[in-house]
């Protein structure tokens, strides 16, 4: 199987999305693609045996659209933005070519309507008609013929979609004014409804146009990050290569003030590198001999060398891009729904403008051909199935784009709407809400030799040993002096090291280690009981048979954890802590960081098992976990969350992706999600809202309640209603007057085009969202 998230081009509303989703679904060997309009993507899944990317292209080819192989692929952020560029003028010079032809139509019909003068039907002994006709005709087929164009191919389908309205309306509008002028002498051709109409939709489509260029700025701008050039040693010579040259294992030198081309670690120098680019981190991080770096941020002070560890597309940056790009593409379950109703809505609207037509021109007002089309085609062009699909896919980009401004990649739509609905947040305790390196805490001398004596003895010792916290005591060690050799040196497993240090016997290790060489440190217990109550690993040092020091470690709470944790509280989610430390270790980091429950001595995998039982008790639970023992956890929670300085495996699991190494971003994250979801519903809301209320008003059915035509007994109550209403002074008088106002075409088209505008613009909102951290900062 192959999944690819692609580029396609031609896509006009939100209606193609679904057009694309559903033929090229039904095709042998598609496993799965969904289709995003505003983010001009798709992310088919499918099995090479049967259906090859070159015949899935020329399908989509025939639909009309254009897909963007990856072999045609690899634009620079400069080419990107071009190309949109050009998008944005070929928009605008249609809307300027169609309200220059437009503007004489437009102005004489508002000045005619707005002043109620009598039309002029000739200037000089010309017919205006004839110049409304030649304006006309190369907006409604030279301009317009996109509409044309793009509802053939939707119809050859055996779909539909917004431009099949569109095309509809406005053709019956110029046609019946063609027609009727030029052979049957008709007074007041629809000229303006033809004209105007698509003037406005024309405009509409244009602002969409530029608002979805910024909706789905947030990978342009992680495409601009990346460095140009870098300086490699080759041959032992400094030169200058285009980053897509440099190769894994190659020395790379970056100075002060520039960026860092690619993933790496520091072989020479010190510095302070600026990461909030790719990690969100406000402060520049100090680097040194060993630390690793990221492609993209920037060296602030101090020359650098590093060894080239990822290149190409193997860079945290392109990583975090790929993971954006396919969020992007994916839709939230909310939006299949949607899609259903828009799959029927542009059908349902002709079946509703002909019954419009057939009520006026057949029972309401017999024999008036005009006002019946009037409404029919007000029908046609007010209808909007784009604001409805717009609506979820729009605030999704936004959304996503705006997560990964602060270093967390959110996977898509599901994991929106399932975040937003967290009741529970369960946490991995080591490498999550711990370091997950131990350190020396407490150094108790009981024999009165000098610390550093002690220390340098027992850091002797340690240093032939692989159990991590050797690692601690040898850190602790260096740090009072030099660590002599050792002699003679045993690990006995499980239980501690022991050695010959400048001649005397050194022992470390634990409580059964003291035990089975009979030393007695039962003196001691109180002090041990006390460190071990405060979650440390206490082990002792003996030298030459006697007991010199007992020496606690613990695995430090990551910087704002408690601050995370708080946050989340506030929330009203419930904090939950597995881990597989003993309880007393685990109660006494649950106090210090506040956690309402704690699950101790759970073995990794027994991780997956306590989240579907914390799943039966009814919650909605979501899994914070750096590690691959945290994979099958991560995979079973309603929303898995990795922390970005986890393994591989746990990033891929995850359906959140932290970046950076805090906690506090996975209150951004639920956050962020919610108030996402809270503008998809208000999208949905002002979309459909707007058709239920819009189609009728243009189709004139508001006038059934207010209307002198509906003056007869039949309709005896609803016009007594209307009196009521007009006799209740100036306000009433006001209301009564716009329910009685007919929506003429053109203003309709203007309606819709805006609706969709609309939703955008209520979407680009999402940017505006700061998280609580930044706040406080």
């Amino acid at each position: 199987m192959t999944k690819l998230v692609l580029k396609v081009k031609g896509m006009h509303c939100a209606s193609c999305s679904v057009l694309i989703d559903k033929l090229l679904g039904k095709q042998e060997g598609v496993i799965s693609v969904t289709t995003n309009f505003g983010a001009e993507k798709t992310a088919v899944e499918f099995d090479e045996a049967k259906i090859s990317l070159i015949k899935i292209d020329e399908f989509i080819q025939k639909l009309g659209y254009d897909l963007i192989r990856p072999d045609e692929a690899g634009s620079t952020a400069e080419e990107e933005e071009k190309k949109e560029a050009l998008r944005i003028t070929e928009a605008k010079r249609r809307v300027i070519a169609a309200f220059v032809l437009a503007a004489p139509i437009i102005i004489y019909y508002m000045l005619i309507h707005m002043f109620n003068l009598k039309h002029v039907h000739a200037l000089y002994g010309i017919d205006l008609n004839y110049l409304y006709w030649i304006l006309s005709t190369p907006i409604q087929f030279i301009i317009g013929w996109p509409f044309y164009r793009n509802s053939f191919t939707a119809i050859r389908v055996g779909s539909a979609n917004m431009d099949v309205l569109v095309a509809l309306g406005t053709s019956a509008a110029y046609f019946y004014s063609a027609i009727g002028f030029l052979f049957f002498n008709i007074d007041h051709p629809f000229w303006e409804s033809s004209a105007a109409l698509l003037s406005f939709i024309l405009l509409g489509r244009y602002f969409e146009v530029v608002a979805k260029g910024r909706a789905s700025a947030a990978i342009k701008e992680l495409l601009k990050l990346e460095a140009k050039e870098a300086h490699v040693l080759r041959n032992g010579s400094e030169v200058t290569i285009p980053i897509d040259q440099i190769q894994k294992g190659e020395t790379v030198i970056v100075r002060p003030g520039e960026k860092i081309a690619v993933d790496g670690i520091i072989l020479e120098g010190k510095t302070h590198i600026d990461e909030k680019v790719v990690t969100g981190e406000s402060f520049p991080v100090g680097k040194t001999v060993g630390d690793e770096v990221i492609g993209a941020t920037i060296n602030q002070e101090g020359l650098i060398k590093f060894k080239a560890t990822k290149v190409g597309k193997e860079t945290l940056l392109y990583q975090i891009i790929q993971m954006v790009e396919e969020a992007q593409a994916t839709r939230a379950p909310i939006q299949n729904l949607v899609d259903k109703i828009s799959e029927y809505f542009v059908p349902a609207v002709v079946v509703i403008s002909i019954v419009v037509f057939s009520l006026w021109y057949f029972v309401l007002v017999p024999d008036d051909f005009r006002s019946a089309l009037t409404k029919m085609i007000a029908v046609l062009v007010i209808s909007c199935p784009c604001a409805m699909g717009l609506a979820t896919p729009m605030a999704l980009i936004v959304g996503i784009g705006r997560a990964a401004k602060f270093g967390i990649i959110l996977k898509g739509g599901e994991a929106l709407e399932k975040a937003y609905r967290i009741t529970a947040i369960a946490f991995d305790k080591t490498g999550t809400l711990t370091i997950g390196k131990p350190v020396v805490t407490d150094f108790v001398n009981i024999s009165g030799r000098p610390d550093g004596e002690i220390l340098s003895a027992v850091g002797a010792v340690e240093v032939g040993s692989e159990h991590p916290l050797a690692r601690a005591i040898i850190e602790k060690s260096k740090a009072s002096g030099i660590i002599p050799e050792v002699k003679d040196f045993q690990a006995v497993a499980g239980l501690g090291v022991q050695g010959s240090v400048s001649g005397k016997n050194v022992v470390v290790g634990n409580i059964a280690f003291m035990q089975s060489l009979g030393i007695d440190v039962g003196a001691h217990a109180s002090a041990v009981e006390t460190l071990q109550n405060q979650a440390k690993t206490v082990v002792y040092a003996v030298i030459d048979k006697k007991l010199v020091a007992l020496i606690a470690m613990a695995d430090t709470i990551k910087p704002f954890s408690r601050e995370a944790i708080q946050e989340l509280k506030k929330m009203g989610k419930e904090i939950i802590m597995i881990t597989g430390d003993n309880p007393k270790t685990a109660e006494a980091i649950g106090r210090d960081l506040g956690i309402d429950r704690i699950l101790a001595q759970v073995l990794p995998q027994e991780k997956a098992n306590v989240i579907k039982k914390l799943q039966g008790e009814g919650k909605k639970v979501a899994m914070v976990g750096d590690g691959i023992n945290d994979s099958p956890a991560l995979a079973q929670a309603d929303i898995g969350i990795a922390v970005g300085s986890g393994t591989d495996v746990a990033i891929q699991t995850g359906q959140i992706v932290l970046v950076k190494d805090d906690l506090r971003d996975v209150v951004t994250a639920i956050q962020l999600s919610g108030k996402t979801i809270k503008k998809v519903w208000q999208n949905l809301f002002w979309a459909f809202f707007y058709n239920v209320v819009a189609i009728p008003v243009a189709g004139g059915l508001h006038l059934f309640f207010t209307t002198e035509i509906l003056t007869t007994k039949r309709f005896g109550a609803p016009a007594a209603w209307a009196f009521a209403i007009k006799t209740k002074g100036a306000l009433g008088n006001i209301f009564f007057n716009l329910s009685q106002a007919t929506l003429r075409p053109e203003i309709a088209g203007f309606a819709m085009a805006f609706s969709s505008v609309s939703v955008v613009l209520n979407s680009l909102l999402l940017k505006k969202y700061t998280p609580p951290i930044e706040k406080k900062n």
